[in-house]
């Protein structure tokens, strides 16, 4: 698939880029102030690691590495492709946190020198076996996905002595079960496991590693767990890990609009959308967006779901379809071809506003409404 078009307004620093009916906006001041934020957090010497998977959450891995290049000290992804992105742009540090998976794939990584993770036995002993570098081992303290589980330390190690594979390995690390660090018990219990962990595998290594657990709560609120560099995703996008009502200052950095496509005026008793859900009481005007569930709206947002035409909030109206949706317009000075604002930091219509409304989490709604590729 072609990237999507964009162009850049020099003045307020904002990229647009268009996909599928959408207008994606990426403030590109408020993502450095968010790596400012962060930074300011952190204890002296720690790395910054920016977690760019998934299009970096919808916000364009292109755009948001070139802009924040100068500001961090390397990148996570979660696969190869992910990596060779930004390898053409940039040369700091690339971490593949859900390993490669074929053979030509861990060459490829080889040949990059990109730093790859070790996702189980069965993986180390095949990475062994090729002569895979810049390994980071991960080790499950209580995510429950990838990782070998504390207990198999001992097993891992004689694989790795048997085989002379120590000078392959370059870092330790885990995952937080918990995205808010909700439950602080059990943060500390990783914590502890992953420290312990770290420290014998480290002994056993016989040097020095590079140790990394902290996303980004734990980035902006556990300085213990920081190590030697942190991963922040959603933060850096500028939203808070704890919600709408603990932001750290952090400044969203997307917004999304689309245009108008039509407009038309609806007899009462009309209906608007499949299931006819929605049946006008009296004449009513409604705006056709050029956006729908195929873009990543939420099918199930037009119940309590808004858009914004500058300051008026417009209502939407009817289910929304695979590539439109309706708004009403009473009262509102609109023309085809207008641009609205479905996602942004609008009361209403930010990511915790929507996520809170359809049962989803703000980490999905940036995904959903941002870019695909």
């Amino acid at each position: 698939m072609s990237a999507p078009a964009s162009t850049l307004n020099k003045e307020s620093k904002i990229v647009r880029k268009f996909e599928k009916g959408k207008i994606i906006e990426i403030n590109v001041d408020n993502l450095i102030h968010n790596i400012g934020v962060i930074r300011s957090r952190l204890s002296e010497g720690v790395k910054i690691f920016p977690v760019l998977k998934s299009n970096a959450y919808g916000h364009d891995i292109t755009t948001i590495s070139q802009h924040i290049e100068g500001f961090v000290d390397g990148w996570c992804v979660a696969n190869l492709e992910e990596a060779e992105k930004l390898w053409k742009i940039s040369k700091k540090p690339i971490l593949i946190m859900k390993g490669t998976l074929t053979d030509e794939e861990d060459k490829e990584a080889v040949s990059r020198g990109f730093w790859v993770v070790v996702r189980d036995e069965q993986d180390l002993n095949s990475k062994i076996k090729k002569g895979v570098g810049n390994l980071f081992l991960k080790v499950d303290t209580g995510m429950g996905r990838l990782g070998v589980l504390p207990d198999k330390l001992k097993k891992v190690l004689e694989s790795i002595k048997k085989n002379g594979a120590g000078q392959l390995f370059r870092g330790v690390m885990s995952h937080f079960a918990y995205s808010d660090l909700q439950d602080r018990d059990f943060v500390n219990y990783q914590f502890r496991v992953f420290s312990d962990f770290a420290s014998e595998f480290e002994k056993a290594m016989e040097k020095r590693l590079l140790r990394t657990l902290s996303n980004s709560a734990a980035s902006l609120s556990f300085k213990d767990a920081h190590f030697d560099f942190i991963r922040p995703g959603i933060a850096i996008y500028g939203i808070s890990p704890f919600g709408k009502d603990k932001t750290f200052d952090l400044k969203p950095v997307l917004t999304v609009k689309t245009k108008v496509i039509a407009i038309k005026s609806i007899p009462k008793d009309w209906s608007v959308g499949y299931s006819r859900k929605f049946i006008a009481k009296e004449e009513v005007k409604i705006a056709i967006l050029d956006v729908g569930y195929s873009s990543g709206i939420p099918r199930s947002w037009w119940e309590k779901g808004y858009v914004y035409a500058g300051v008026r909030k417009l209502k939407i109206v009817g289910l929304i379809s695979m590539d439109m949706m309706a708004v009403l317009i009473d009262n509102v000075d609109l023309s085809v071809g207008d641009e609205v604002i479905i996602l942004g930091d609008v009361d209403g219509i930010t990511a915790y506003d929507i996520a809170s409304s359809v049962g989803s989490i703000p980490y999905e709604i940036l995904c959903s409404f941002g870019l695909r590729s």
